[in-house]
């Protein structure tokens, strides 16, 4: 049973808020400027929550920005909210094709972020799995055998499959800061997803983890459905 994953960017203003709450779906959300209300639970700047079920938003800053990353079936509509004073910006959807993820199987479902001191050149590697990035701060260039990603800059996401080896650099003026979803094996709990294909340059940068929820698929998944 093939999932994808999407990310969005969700604008609201103050007394923004939805409508009708998105369906049920596996969800991890970032509140990048501002702060809202997520299902009625306040989070601010910086905060974040795993979400299992439906989404209701509402905006309390004058304005804010959250980025959510949803895994669902590759065919099922975008999730973009409804409502008043409110905003979604589709911005990346990859179907998951590295990963045998099929129902009754448990995965872990992360959000971290990495901060790379300017100038930095990450060497060769890989990940256990598949996910989406988005560019908090700086600039950020990376290539694998046949893509590269250039330029990214604040707000821009970028999809890594994980078995593909990839490079990274970042400008020399400032830190680079990236917020990333991830699916993963169950079994690499507060660990690190780099795979080095050469000597690692921890002392180069810093990792946060966030959110390193536990998921098990289940065949009830269809278009948007929960995975619980």
């Amino acid at each position: 049973m093939p999932l994808s994953m999407s990310f969005y960017q969700d604008q609201l203003i103050a007394l923004g808020k939805t409508s009708a709450a998105l369906p049920d779906a596996q969800r991890l959300i970032y509140v990048r400027h501002g702060s809202v209300t997520a299902n009625g639970a306040e989070l601010k700047k910086d905060e974040y929550a795993y979400i299992s079920g439906v989404l209701d938003l509402e905006g309390i800053a004058d304005w804010s920005e959250v980025w959510r990353w949803e895994l669902a079936t590759p065919n099922a509509a975008p999730a973009l909210l409804s409502g008043t004073g409110l905003h979604t910006i589709p911005k990346l959807s990859r179907a998951i094709t590295t990963l045998a993820i099929e129902p009754g199987t448990e995965w872990r479902f992360r959000l971290d972020s990495v901060t790379s001191v300017a100038g930095r050149v990450t060497p060769r590697h890989q990940h256990h799995g598949p996910g989406i990035r988005c560019l908090y701060q700086g600039t950020f260039n990376v290539q694998d055998a046949s893509h590269l990603s250039a330029n990214q800059g604040p707000g821009d996401a970028w999809w890594e499959s994980g078995v593909d080896t990839v490079v990274a650099w970042h400008s020399t003026q400032m830190p680079a800061i990236f917020i990333r979803a991830m699916v993963l094996p169950i079994d690499l709990k507060g660990e690190m997803s780099n795979i080095w294909l050469a000597d690692s340059p921890s002392s180069q940068s810093n990792w946060r983890l966030f959110i390193d929820q536990e998921i098990t698929i289940e065949r009830t998944h269809l278009y948007g459905r929960a995975l619980r």
